[in-house]
């Protein structure tokens, strides 16, 4: 072989290698990313209605907001629900109408329920509810989603 040959061969080699390596390696780390999906449930007529969470297409947690009392539970409320042992929380605010309140189950395990974040809002109010999985300063959230009062 020349040596303008055998120079050419070990570039071609060497790049092949970092190609190689590179794909190795961002394939690894997507394929290890968390992905968090979201997903609005059926809107009754009290205007109630959940978001869903997925933490990698597993049932993770969700979010449930009551228009109006059913069952021994009050209206106008919403509470979170934390389903996995993932070192995740769930955590839902109210967006519209900005009222500051929030449900989270930060600081417990799973399988819990947070207690009902309760208000009253007129009747007919749009309510707007974000439901986020947290995790120290990191958040993935839904977008907010209406039902109403």
């Amino acid at each position: 072989m020349t040596k303008r040959l055998k120079s050419r061969v070990a570039t071609l080699l060497a790049t092949s290698a970092l190609l190689f390596g590179s794909s190795v390696t961002l394939g690894a780390s997507n394929a290890t990313a968390a992905t968090w999906t979201f997903e609005k449930g059926e809107l009754f007529p009290s205007g109630s209605y959940t978001i869903v969470a997925y933490y990698n297409g597993t049932y993770a947690g969700l979010m449930d907001w009551r228009g109006d009392p059913l069952g021994g539970d009050p209206g106008d409320a919403f509470r979170v629900l934390d389903r996995l042992s993932d070192g995740h929380a769930m955590e839902a605010k109210m967006i519209n109408p900005v009222t500051g309140r929030t449900a989270t189950t930060r600081g417990h395990s799973a399988v819990y329920y947070s207690p009902w974040s309760t208000g009253d809002l007129t009747e007919g109010t749009n309510v707007y509810i974000q439901l986020c999985a947290v995790k120290g300063d990191y958040s993935s959230c839904s977008p907010a989603y209406s039902g109403h009062a």
